[in-house]
């Protein structure tokens, strides 16, 4: 099935984040819930003897997920900030390229915190504010228009720092692409 989403993404994951899908997804093990899976594209990368359930959830599943029924997972429609689930329900939580999006980092983030067991580990592929002066500036001066041509997708956040706030230990983290993305895993003190 073709997917414009994925068309466009296409360079991005030639320039960094399949390999950071590769090395980071086949950590995922236990209880494992992804959240925003779009189009599915970290699923290939998940090593399924670690895995002892998976749950999928998108703020809408989109067609193409919805037909991926050879994957033993649980398919549910969710909010990352409000998530339907009881609390120290999954080991590992999963998201790529969400809290772009998220209304409130902090509000989604506590979601995360409350549905992740003690010790669990959030794995993440995320956008952030690039250091460099040129992209940086640019990231700003563009925002507000990107923000309303992409249902939302903020191009100035910190995804790190709002996962320390939040208490989360940053355990594994690797910037890319010229800092535009940030990879890694943190996990629940």
């Amino acid at each position: 099935m073709f997917s414009l989403y994925d068309l466009f993404m296409r360079p991005l994951e030639k320039r960094g984040i399949k390999q950071a899908r590769k090395r980071l997804m086949a950590q995922a093990s236990g209880s494992v819930l992804e959240i925003g899976s779009g189009t599915g594209a970290n699923i290939k990368f998940y090593n399924f003897d670690l895995i002892t359930d998976l749950t999928i959830t998108d703020k809408k599943l989109s067609k193409r997920i919805k037909k991926l029924d050879q994957i033993p997972a649980k398919f549910i429609e969710a909010d990352v900030s409000a998530l339907p689930f009881s609390d120290d329900s999954f080991d590992t939580i999963i998201h790529t390229l969400v809290f772009c999006s998220v209304k409130d980092v902090s509000k989604g983030l506590l979601e995360l915190e409350r549905v992740l067991k003690p010790n669990g580990k959030i794995i993440f592929i995320e956008h952030i504010l690039p250091e460099h002066g040129f992209l940086k500036r640019t990231f700003k001066f563009i925002n507000p228009l990107w923000k309303r041509v992409s249902s939302g997708c903020n191009l100035t956040r910190s995804y790190v720092d709002s996962l320390e706030q939040e208490g989360f230990e940053i355990v594994e983290s690797s910037k890319f692409m010229k800092t535009v993305f940030v990879s890694g895993i943190a996990i629940k003190k």
